[in-house]
């Protein structure tokens, strides 16, 4: 990549160019900004840039000054100059010291881009003629970039080729590594450093390929595809070793035949290296990662994701309250898969596992199992949900978490089991109780538990239910609350329905047995 140094005194002006502008894919990386020409010269200092953009009014030391200042000490470094109108005279003086560029504020994408696509090949020209007087080494690094990020046109493939082989770069075949280390942004640049020098041991020493560095990514370029999983593991094991404490994740693009492909290998393994969360745990990921667990239909929004995660987190709270673990982990895996198939991306399928253990624990509260305000065991494992690198760590914690509230499902047996659901009925009653729900989570066909239900209490599953709300809307009615308050507060959406109902079993309407 080509290095750039941004100056201008305005701190919007220096944002906006750093983020709206398609640096990478157009060949370049910012490598710092100042607000004024003095600050500027110390960059230049430390970051040697090959491309400073630069204001011309600025305080301290503005443009001209510093381009004249970079022009005596004979620093070949290409300069684009920003200048409003009325500056436009001024900029004049800065053109005769053979700026690479002249833009006017406020400044136009394109028109910076079309700039920086002609300084880039200005650069690319120079280099192969030796003109900068940089070392060979830059020159190589410069083309393996350019064949690492898509360019937007397309170089004759018999004139790539020639540049290739000058740059020691043509071979039978290439496979693109990128390794990403899991460390904080202040922290990146030096680790990229570290685990690059120590590659470069590793893999150009004994002539595997080359290795460079594309923010936020250490790069492998091998010369031979990684055939088979001994080869993986064994590239794989390589990198552990020269990471040593660090925690890194290492994906590869595939193999492909000629240079003109290479940056679709890095594409593939940028876009693997991102799914990193969603894949096994120490190994090399490959394009199409393994999904954990796996969704059998692509990702895709689904119109009914929130009534599906709603009967989850409901299925989730039952299993938990009929003492069912052996369903735990079905269902939070069904609930990842659900995430996964909607498209969510890491950060979003935390979110959502948050809100879903959030609202089981807010359940297991209402019903006295956990007291949210005595234990500091919930708050570390809510804000520990953000902290897993892999989808399978999140699952196994939360797992793990749950299983802690499950309640001890006592002796086994029929008996035991009706005794339970009767139980649930009458904790649950206001809830969108169903008969299939309760056979899932105790593991037995709905046709099959109705009638073992009907043996033992003599009533069908939806008659007791119904018989148990209208005694609760009773009490309910009896304290002078209104009809429409009850109807709702003892599980029924539709008043009518409800009115039905109570008068089915009690043989007058709600509103007579209220005023009698």
């Amino acid at each position: 990549m080509i290095k750039v140094v941004i100056v201008d005194d305005e701190p919007k002006l220096r944002q906006g160019l750093q983020t709206l502008i398609p640096w990478e894919s157009l060949g370049f990386t910012v490598v710092a900004a100042a607000s004024n020409g003095k600050e500027a010269l110390k960059a230049i200092e430390e970051k040697t840039p090959e491309v400073v953009i630069a204001d011309i009014r600025m305080p301290v030391m503005d443009g001209l000054q510093l381009i004249q200042h970079l022009r005596s000490a004979r620093q070949p470094l290409h300069c684009i100059i920003l200048s409003g109108y009325a500056d436009f005279e001024y900029a004049k003086q800065a053109i005769k010291y053979g700026v690479a560029g002249y833009l006017l504020k406020p400044v136009n994408i394109s028109e910076m881009s079309a700039s920086l696509k002609l300084v880039r090949e200005r650069i690319e020209e120079e280099r192969l003629r030796g003109g900068t007087g940089q070392p060979e080494g830059i020159n190589r690094e410069l083309y393996l970039h350019s064949l690492l990020v898509p360019q937007e046109k397309t170089e004759d493939p018999s004139k790539l080729r020639g540049r290739i082989e000058k740059m020691d770069l043509l071979w039978g075949s290439y496979e693109v590594i990128v390794i990403f280390p899991r460390v904080s942004d202040a922290d990146l640049p030096e680790t990229l450093n570290q685990l690059s020098a120590g590659l470069k041991q590793a893999i150009e020493e004994r002539n595997m390929g080359a290795v460079t560095i594309i923010s936020p990514y250490v790069i492998l370029l091998l010369n031979a595809p990684l055939r088979g999983p001994q080869r993986r593991e064994h590239l794989y094991g390589g990198i552990r070793n020269i990471a040593g404490d660090i925690r890194f994740i290492a994906a590869t693009g595939g193999a492909v035949a000629g240079p003109e492909h290479i940056c679709s290998s890095y594409l593939k393994a940028r876009e693997a290296a991102k799914l990193a969360f969603f894949s096994g745990k120490d190994r090399l990921l490959e394009p199409e990662p393994a999904c954990i667990p796996s969704p059998e239909s692509p990702r895709q929004p689904d119109a009914s994701y929130e009534g599906t995660l709603e009967d989850l987190i409901f299925r989730l709270y039952y299993s938990l309250e009929a003492g069912n673990k052996a369903m735990v982990l079905p269902l939070l895996n069904e609930a990842a898969a659900l995430f996964f198939k909607s498209g969510q991306d890491e950060k979003s399928v935390k979110q959502s596992f948050f809100f879903l253990s959030n609202a089981i624990i807010h359940k297991l509260a209402a019903a006295s199992r956990i007291d949210l305000k005595e234990t500091e065991t919930v708050s570390r494992f809510l804000n520990g949900i953000y902290q897993h690198d892999y989808l399978s760590d999140l699952l196994g914690e939360t797992h793990r978490f749950l299983l802690e509230f499950a309640e001890d499902s006592g002796p086994k047996g029929k008996e035991q089991e009706i005794k339970k659901m009767i139980d649930f009925i009458y904790r649950h009653y206001a809830e969108d109780l169903r008969l299939s729900t309760l056979a899932g989570l105790l593991s037995y066909s709905t046709p099959y538990l109705g009638q073992l239900f009907k043996n033992k209490t003599g009533e069908y599953f939806n008659t007791y239910l119904d018989k148990v709300r209208i005694q609760k809307a009773k009490e309910l009615l009896a304290q002078g609350m209104k009809v429409y308050e009850v109807a709702e507060l003892v599980g029924y959406t539709s008043v009518n329905y409800f009115f039905s109902k109570f008068k089915k079993y009690e043989g007058r309407s709600p509103s007579d047995y209220k005023n009698p």
